[in-house]
């Protein structure tokens, strides 16, 4: 039974450090690289915003965590971004949370060999210094990944459905902008872009939910 177990063992470390390799190969060196070039790259949409029977209600139920957050670093990887923020209030989850630093994944990435911006489910990165509401859940691959010294000591967080409509700008503007489907975009059209839509009736699907969503937190506590 012990060597059945010191086996089972070995083969998880084993495995847990194959994985940890792969992901650390997923890392994107970009200090070489001229970031101006990043405007001139293809946007590439993939998925609406949000599926069809979302709601504040239901965001609310989805979500282990909501936080206010401001984002301070970003680490691009071969498919995603992982994005430190700041928590500044917890509406939501471990009242712990505040003040720390926690880490999210961000469902869009630059393809620098294909020259693309990759967005998915209307998605866009926060920007340095602004104020975001995020519906978070625990990252479900913490525990394979602890054996990797960059993700060792991190608190990782994904977007409760991985989509643009799990993040809201704090700021009370509505966004207005709705793209076509029929015209191509660089990156640097839609860089301060608050999510990605094609469609106004996505787009007031989101400023609806934003909407209570800014009326139930920002209201609710004095920040």
């Amino acid at each position: 039974m012990n060597r059945i177990c010191i086996l089972i063992m070995t083969l998880a470390i084993a495995a847990a450090l194959v994985v940890a390799g792969m992901v650390r190969a997923s890392f994107v060196d970009i200090q070489n690289m001229n970031l101006d070039d990043l405007l001139e790259y293809k946007v590439s949409g993939g998925g609406p915003l949000y599926e069809e029977d979302i709601s504040f209600s239901k965001l609310v139920a989805d979500s282990e965590v909501i936080v206010k957050v401001v984002a301070s670093e970003r680490k691009f990887l071969q498919g995603t971004s992982l994005t430190g923020v700041k928590v500044i209030s917890v509406y939501k989850g471990d009242s712990d949370l505040a003040n720390s630093t926690i880490y999210v994944f961000e469902p869009c990435y630059f393809d620098f060999e294909g020259r693309l911006f990759f967005a998915y489910g209307g998605y866009n990165f926060m920007k340095y210094g602004e104020e975001y509401i995020l519906f978070l859940k625990k990252w479900p691959y913490m525990d394979y990944m602890r054996y990797n010294p960059f993700y060792r000591n991190k608190d990782i967080y994904m977007l409760s459905h991985n989509r643009g409509i799990d993040k809201y700008c704090t700021a009370g503007v509505l966004f207005d902008k709705v793209l076509s489907r029929e015209q191509e975009y660089c990156y640097g059209q839609i860089a301060e872009y608050e999510v990605i839509a094609y469609s106004q009736e996505e787009l007031n699907k989101y400023n609806k939910i934003k909407k209570q969503v800014l009326e139930q937190f920002l209201n609710s506590i004095n920040n």
